[in-house]
């Protein structure tokens, strides 16, 4: 109350957070009525795994096995239970089911823990492996942040590569991040690896500041996405790639009974 700010988690939508105001302020976008639908989230802050971007053909390739495989995985489509409320947040669980085996044959638990401190919201994820084999994955976040126009908006990024196309060499990132429109596209995208934290942007038409903080060794890359008429720009922390848990050395691994936990925020402020 201190702060004015609110923090809306909605377990039954992908368990994500769907809504973060200041001062009564949204600095979350929300897509309708996708919101009431059971197609993919295009909204909100969708949690990604158990990969990042769409794999090579549409499938994950597991002991020789082609398991078919949506954009950006399954979490942001399943139905999340809460597991506590507390103090310290509110934190939801995920756990692997014969639906899930189907596309991803691993028994797994996810747990997301959302907090709220001030104007800075806290997200932490842990991944444990419940089966009795190694588990490949990746994971990252798509937040949604309000932008009154993608020529209002302003990044502060620095980071080691920037492209449109994570395909190839990647070319040195310039001094200054930009997201623009090609003329033509239905929508602008930035490809960045070697991301450093923290990530900004303020939006000179609402006055919103938004600031995306990470492990930098967890979340090694980044990727900024606006859609064409759509007032909001995407500023996302990942830790794997569109292909990457097809691609040895390239995503996490959790041996049996192990976990990994990793931990991002959102800080906003109105300027």
């Amino acid at each position: 109350p201190a702060a004015k700010t609110a923090l809306t988690i909605t377990p039954e939508r992908g368990g994500m957070i769907t809504g973060f105001t200041l001062d009564g302020d949204e600095y979350i976008w929300t897509r309708r009525p996708n919101f009431s639908e059971c197609n993919r989230p295009r909204f909100g802050v969708p949690v990604l795994f158990p990969s990042c971007g769409n794999p090579d053909g549409g499938v994950h390739l597991f002991d020789g096995k082609a398991y078919p495989m949506e954009c950006h995985g399954f979490a942001d489509l399943c139905a999340w239970e809460v597991e506590s409320v507390g103090p310290d947040g509110v934190t939801l669980i995920l756990e692997s089911t014969p639906l899930t085996k189907f596309l991803y044959p691993f028994d797994f638990t996810l747990l997301v823990n959302y907090d709220l401190n001030g104007t800075t919201a806290s997200i932490s994820m842990t991944v444990i492996n419940e089966g009795d084999v190694p588990m490949p994955f990746s994971f990252g976040y798509h937040p949604y942040f309000i932008a009154s126009a993608l020529e209002n908006v302003d990044f502060d990024i620095k980071c080691a590569t920037c492209s449109e196309n994570a395909k190839g060499e990647q070319p040195a990132a310039p001094e200054k991040i930009t997201l623009t429109r090609k003329e033509g596209a239905d929508n602008s995208i930035r490809l960045m690896t070697g991301v450093k934290s923290p990530m900004r942007l303020t939006d000179s038409g609402s006055g919103h500041t938004v600031e995306v903080a990470f492990d930098e060794s967890v979340f090694t890359n980044g990727v900024l996405w606006q859609q064409d008429a759509e007032t909001f720009v995407c500023m996302e922390p990942w830790n794997g790639w569109a292909n990457s848990v097809n691609e040895e050395g390239k995503h996490e691994v959790l041996e049996p009974d192990e976990a990994l936990t990793s931990e991002w925020t959102i800080t906003i402020e109105k300027v």
